[in-house]
C-alpha cells in the first residue's frame, strides 16, 4: 500500500533529465527542498552538451547539487564530483540566476547580474559565523540550532577572532559555532570540528560575550574566559625588542598560551616577557636556523618556547591503525604491554617523549559528563630511538597500563613540538606547539563481560503509544497531561503534531499531549507478528506512569502508565514474551523526572509533598513573612500536614536545585529551577545526592531492598536502556554496575546495562559501567556516509575507529540502529527526505529509492557485529521527518508486504547463523564509493557481506584470507554463488542489491 504517487511535477522528470536540487527548490517554486524528482527545477538543454535552469532567489544562503534521472541514484556536487559534497550559493542581494550545467564534465556553474562585484564583496566580507544553539531564541532568533539565522552573527574583533554579546538568563545552554549559515562547516568543544556541544551553564543573568578564533577554532566566552585589550596583553622583548614585526602575543588558542611571529637569525638570545600587572619573564632561547620563528608564553608555566621549524612536521607519522607504531591496534587489557612508535626526519629530533593521560570524567560545572585530560593524571616516558630507516628515525616506547580508563598520549619532541592527533579521531595526527589532541587508547578491565544474549539478539524499538492498541477501556485512564493541559486523542491514522512546529495542524498550543491508544496489551497481541519476523528483543520507550506521549517527564517510577495499562498487563507482556524466549528492554530515565511528578509536583496534583511544592511554599514564607530558611522550612511542613499532604521517607524535598528566585515560562509564574536542557517540564536529580550512598535519592534508586534499578528486574525486565547516561556522574554509573551484575534476571541470564550514546562512549565501556551503547556512530558511517553520500572508505573508517576505540566485549553488544524515535525514519532520509518539512508525504522524498537503501541498511546491520535494533515500522514502509513525525503510528492492513518478507529473509539469515554472525569476527574487504563488502569468520564458519548502493555492476572483492575454490552461497539469492579464485570473489551485484554469502 505505501508506494510513491508520483506527481506531475515528478512525472515531467524523465530518464537523462538534469535536476537542480537543494535548499532552493522551494524558493523556485518547488514543493518542497531536495527532491530530484520535482520537476519545478528542470534544467533544459542548450547544445553542445549543456543544460540550462534560470530562476529568481532572494538574498541568503543555499547548498545544491545536481540529479540526474529524478532520483539520487545519479548525482553530481562540488567539483562535479559524483556524490560528492554540496555545492554553497551567497547571495548578498535578490537575483535571477541562471544555473549551467556540463553534462562532459558534470561541473554546474552560475551566473547573476552584477555578479564579480557581489562575490568581491563576499570575499572581502569573509566568512560568517554564528553561535548555533539553545542561546539563539533568547537572542531572538525565530529557533534555536539555526545555523543560517543571523541573529547571533559574531563580529570581526581582528586577529582572527569574532565575538558576540548577549543577555542571558540564569540556566544550561548548549552552543557550537557555525560557518557560512550552514552545518556543512562547524566547530565544538575544544574547538573540534563537527565537536560535541559546548556547556555553558549561570547560575544568575549575566552578560555573555561568546569568542571564536578562526585560525585555531578554539571557542570561549566570558563567563569563564577574560579577552585581554591589546595594552593588557604579554610583549616579547629582551634581544627581540629591536626587530621589526608585530611583538604583542596574542592568544589564539584562548587558554593563556600567547604567541606572535617574528624573522630571526640564527643564534642564542635572552628573551623577555613583559606584562601589565606580572613579573618579567627573561630565558634564554635557541634559534637553529634563520627564518620566521614562532614565539610562544606560557602563562601559567611561565615558560618561552620558540619554534624555529627545525623539525619537519610532515616527516612526523604516528598511525594509530598501524601495529608498526600501535600494538595492539585493539583496547588493552589492564596490565598487558602497548608498543608506542614515532617515526620523524632522521637527525631531526634530539629526544622524544611519549606523554601519557588518564582522562577524569568531569562535567566542568555543566550538565554533561565527558573525558578531561586536563583534569586528569599524566606520566611522562622516555622514548628510545629504536632504528633508521628510509630517510626516517623511529622512536618506539612500551608501557603497561595497570588501571582501567580512558586514556591520551601525545609525543613530545626535542621538549618543544607536540604530536597528537588530527581533527578526525584515530589514524595519523598533527603536530602543534601546544594543545595537541591526544590519541585515544582504551584500556578495559580483565575481567569484563557482556551478555551473550544481547550478542545474539535482533531487537524490535517500540513507541508504546504508536504500535498496537489492545485494550481500549484504558484510552481515557488519564484526563490531563502536564499540569491541567488537556489531552489530545486522535485516530489511528492521523499524524502526530506538535503546536511548536505545526501550529495549524496541532489543534491546540501544547506539545507532546496526543496519544493514539497504543498500549502493553497491543504490544502482547502482536508478539507472534514480531516473533514471525525474527525479532527476539523488544526495547520499549518509557512505559512508567508520565504526562507527555514520549513519557520521559516520569510521574513515579513505580507504576506503569495508565494509559498503557497496568502491572498485571506487564507481567502478561514479560510472561507471554518468556513463552517466546524473547527479551524486554526498558527505557531506565534515572536524570530526571516531569515537572508535574509526585517527587516535584509543580502544580499540587498529588498528596505526596513534591520537591517544588514544598519549596515554593518555604520561599512563600521567607518572602512575605520575613521569615528566615529553617524557620519557614518548619512552618510549611506544619501547613502541609495539616492541609492532609503526605512527606515521603525519602525526602523527595532535598532531590533537586530549587531556587528563591521568581521566574516565568510557558506554564506560568514559578520559582526557578534547574531543567533539563530548557526544557521546564523535565527537572534534573542534584548529581550530588546521586554520589551519596547514603542519601535517599541514591536508597531510593539504587541501593534499597526494593530500589528502582533492581525492582524491575525481578520483574522481569533482562536491560535498561540508560536515557541521556552522559548527564549522571560516572562513580553512579560504577556503583549501578556493581550491584545490578549480582543478581540474575528472571530467566537466570546476565542483565544488560545499555546507555543512550550520541558520541563516542569509550568513558562508558572500559568494564566498570555499562555493557553496551546505542550505535549512533555506525548509523552515520552506514546511513549517512555509506548509503546516503556512497563513500564506503569513510563509513569504513568510522567504524574502524570503533574497533579501535571499544573492547571487543562492548562492540558485538552495540545496539546497532539506522533510526530511533529521535531521528527522521530511514527510509525518508535514505530517499532524500530532509529534516526541515516538519510533517513529510510521499512528495518530499522518494519511496522507491528509500526502500531499496532500507534493505541494504537491514542486511548490512544484521550482517555486523553487534545487536541489530530496528524501529517499529520500518519494516513495514513506515516514513517520517524529525520527532513527532517519525512517532507515526503502525499501519496494520496497510503494510508494504514485498518489505516486511524482505526483513524477514534477512534477519532469518543472521538467526540460522548465529554463532557466526553474533560472535565471529570481522573484517572488511572493500570499501570503495558504492561498494561495501566484509566477511564474517568463526572456525569453520564464514561469510561474505557484500552491498551495492549504486547502478548494477559486477565487483571484485579481494577474498585472499579463503583457499580458492570455496564457494560462497548467497542466502537472500539461491540461484547466485561465487567461488574464490586468485585470491579474489568476483560477485555480480544489481542495483541497490546486498547478498549475504555463506560459506557452503
Amino acid at each position: 500500500m505505501l508506494r510513491i504517487a508520483h506527481t506531475e511535477a515528478a512525472s515531467a522528470v524523465g530518464a537523462g533529465d538534469v535536476v537542480l536540487v537543494g535548499s532552493l527548490q522551494d524558493e523556485l517554486g518547488a514543493a518542497s527542498d531536495w527532491n530530484p524528482a520535482d520537476g519545478a527545477t528542470l534544467f533544459q538543454p542548450a547544445g553542445n552538451g549543456k543544460y540550462v535552469f534560470t530562476g529568481k532567489l532572494a538574498a541568503g544562503n543555499y547548498d545544491f547539487k545536481i540529479a540526474i534521472g529524478g532520483s539520487w541514484d545519479e548525482n553530481y556536487g562540488k567539483d562535479g564530483v559524483k556524490d560528492g559534497p554540496n555545492i554553497a550559493l551567497r547571495l548578498l542581494h535578490d537575483h535571477e540566476v541562471t544555473f549551467t550545467y556540463d553534462a562532459a564534465t558534470h561541473i554546474v556553474t552560475y551566473d547573476y547580474e552584477d555578479m564579480a562585484e557581489e562575490q568581491a564583496a563576499l570575499a572581502s566580507a569573509g566568512r560568517s559565523f554564528v553561535v548555533t544553539g539553545t542561546v539563539q531564541t533568547r537572542a531572538g532568533g525565530a529557533k534555536d540550532w539555526d545555523p543560517a539565522d543571523k541573529t547571533t552573527e559574531m563580529k570581526d574583533i581582528g586577529n582572527g577572532f569574532y565575538a558576540y554579546t548577549m543577555d542571558l538568563p540564569a540556566g544550561p545552554y548548549f552552543y557550537k559555532i557555525s560557518v557560512n549559515g550552514s552545518w556543512a562547516e562547524n566547530y565544538g568543544l575544544n574547538g573540534n570540528f563537527d565537536g560535541a556541544n559546548v556547556q555553558l551553564t549561570l547560575d544568575k543573568p549575566e552578560k555573555i560575550t561568546f569568542y571564536y578564533n578562526d585560525i585555531t577554532h578554539k571557542i570561549q566566552d566570558s563567563h569563564s574566559y577574560k579577552m585581554l585589550k591589546d595594552a593588557e596583553l604579554p610583549v616579547l622583548g629582551g634581544d627581540f625588542a629591536a626587530l621589526e614585526g608585530d611583538k604583542v602575543m596574542r592568544d589564539l588558542l584562548m587558554d593563556k598560551f600567547y604567541q606572535t611571529t617574528l624573522d630571526v637569525k640564527a643564534g642564542t638570545y635572552t628573551a623577555e616577557i613583559k606584562q601589565k600587572g606580572q613579573k618579567a619573564v627573561k630565558q634564554q632561547v635557541t634559534v637553529r636556523q634563520d627564518g620566521k620563528v614562532s614565539f610562544y608564553y606560557d602563562f601559567a608555566g611561565k615558560k618561552i618556547i620558540v619554534d624555529d621549524g627545525s623539525i619537519h612536521p610532515d616527516k612526523v607519522v604516528h598511525d594509530t591503525w598501524d601495529t608498526a607504531y600501535r600494538a595492539p591496534f585493539q583496547p588493552a587489557k589492564v596490565g598487558e604491554a602497548v608498543k608506542l612508535s614515532i617515526r620523524t626526519q632522521q637527525g631531526d629530533v634530539q629526544n622524544a617523549k611519549l606523554v601519557l593521560t588518564k582522562a577524569e570524567i568531569t562535567a566542568n560545572g555543566g550538565d554533561e559528563y565527558n573525558p578531561d585530560y586536563a583534569a586528569g593524571k599524566t606520566v611522562t616516558y622516555d622514548m628510545q630511538k629504536t632504528g633508521t630507516e628510509d630517510g626516517s628515525d623511529i622512536w618506539s616506547v612500551n608501557i603497561t597500563p595497570e588501571e582501567n580508563g580512558m586514556y591520551g598520549y601525545t609525543f613530545l619532541l626535542n621538549d618543544m613540538l607536540q604530536y597528537g592527533d588530527d581533527a578526525r579521531p584515530g589514524n595519523i595526527g598533527a603536530t602543534a606547539l601546544r594543545g595537541a589532541k591526544p590519541f585515544q587508547l582504551t584500556v578495559y578491565t580483565a575481567d569484563y563481560h557482556t551478555p551473550d544474549w544481547a550478542k545474539e539478539a535482533i531487537t524490535c524499538q517500540i513507541f508504546p503509544d504508536r504500535f498496537f492498541n489492545g485494550d481500549k477501556s484504558n484510552d481515557n485512564a488519564r484526563t490531563t497531561a502536564r499540569g491541567n493541559q488537556p489531552i489530545q486523542h486522535r485516530d489511528w491514522n492521523d499524524i502526530p503534531a506538535n503546536h511548536s512546529k505545526t501550529p495549524d495542524k496541532d489543534g491546540d498550543t501544547q506539545d507532546c499531549n496526543d496519544f493514539f491508544g497504543g498500549d502493553l496489551a497491543g504490544i502482547t497481541q502482536k508478539l507472534d507478528y514480531l516473533k514471525d519476523l525474527g525479532i527476539t528483543a523488544i526495547y520499549v520507550n518509557p512505559m512508567m506512569s508520565a504526562c507527555s506521549n514520549h513519557r520521559y517527564d516520569t510521574v513515579d517510577y513505580g507504576t506503569i502508565d495508565p494509559l498503557l495499562g497496568n502491572m498485571e498487563d506487564f507481567q502478561q507482556l514479560v510472561a507471554e514474551m518468556d513463552k517466546r524466549g524473547m527479551h524486554l528492554i526498558m527505557d531506565g530515565v534515572f536524570n530526571h523526572v516531569g515537572d508535574d511528578s509526585i517527587y516535584f509536583d509543580r502544580y499540587g496534583k498529588y498528596q505526596w509533598v513534591g520537591a517544588y511544592e514544598f519549596w515554593s511554599r518555604v520561599y512563600d514564607l521567607m518572602n512575605t513573612k520575613g521569615m528566615k530558611e529553617a524557620a519557614a522550612k518548619e512552618e510549611a511542613r506544619k501547613q502541609l500536614i495539616a492541609e492532609g499532604q503526605v512527606f515521603s521517607p525519602y525526602q523527595w524535598e532535598n532531590w533537586f536545585e530549587i531556587k528563591n528566585q521568581k521566574a516565568v515560562d510557558e506554564m506560568g509564574e514559578k520559582y526557578a529551577y534547574h531543567d533539563w536542557q530548557g526544557y521546564s517540564s523535565l527537572v534534573p536529580f542534584s548529581d550530588k545526592d546521586l554520589l551519596n550512598e547514603q542519601s535517599s535519592l541514591g536508597e531510593y534508586l539504587l541501593y534499597g531492598d526494593n530500589a528502582v534499578i533492581t525492582k524491575w528486574f525481578k520483574d522481569g525486565l533482562s536491560s535498561w536502556r540508560l536515557d541521556v547516561a552522559k548527564e549522571i556522574p560516572a562513580e553512579f554509573w560504577r556503583n549501578v554496575r556493581k550491584t545490578v551484575k549480582q543478581i540474575k534476571t528472571t530467566k537466570g541470564e546476565e542483565p544488560l546495562l545499555l546507555g543512550e550514546i550520541w558520541q563516542d562512549g569509550t568513558q562508558f565501556l572500559t568494564g566498570d559501567q555499562f555493557d553496551s551503547v546505542m550505535n549512533y556512530k555506525l548509523s552515520f558511517a552506514v546511513g549517512d556516509l555509506f548509503l546516503n553520500r556512497g563513500d564506503a572508505k569513510a563509513a569504513d573508517d568510522e567504524l574502524k575507529i570503533l574497533q579501535q576505540n571499544y573492547p571487543r566485549e562492548a562492540l558485538y553488544d552495540l545496539m546497532n540502529i539506522v533510526d530511533s524515535h529521535d531521528t527522521v525514519r530511514a527510509i525518508y532520509k535514505f530517499g532524500g527526505g530532509q529534516e526541515s518539512v516538519a510533517q513529510a508525504t510521499l512528495k518530499d522524498f522518494d519511496y522507491e529509492l528509500g526502500k531499496a537503501r532500507l534493505k541494504l541498511s537491514a542486511a548490512f546491520i544484521l550482517g555486523y557485529p553487534g545487536m541489530p535494533t530496528f524501529f517499529y515500522g520500518d519494516e513495514a514502509g513506515v516514513y517520517g521527518s524529525a520527532d513527532p513525525d517519525c512517532r507515526r503510528t503502525y499501519p496494520w492492513g496497510n503494510e508494504d508486504k514485498e518489505l516486511i518478507a524482505y526483513y524477514k529473509q534477512v534477519m532469518g539469515v543472521r538467526n540460522a547463523h548465529k554463532q557466526l554472525f553474533a560472535h565471529g569476527d570481522v573484517n572488511t574487504l572493500k570499501a570503495e564509493g558504492d561498494i561495501f563488502a566484509y566477511a564474517r569468520t568463526n572456525g569453520s564458519e564464514a561469510a561474505v557481506v557484500a552491498l551495492n548502493r549504486g547502478k548494477a555492476q559486477q565487483v571484485v572483492i579481494p577474498a585472499g584470507q579463503f583457499a580458492d575454490g570455496t564457494v560462497f552461497a548467497d542466502a537472500l539469492d539461491s540461484s547466485f554463488q561465487a567461488a574464490v579464485s586468485g585470491g579474489q570473489l568476483v560477485v555480480d551485484l544489481g542495483e541497490n542489491q546486498a547478498r549475504m554469502m555463506i560459506k557452503k
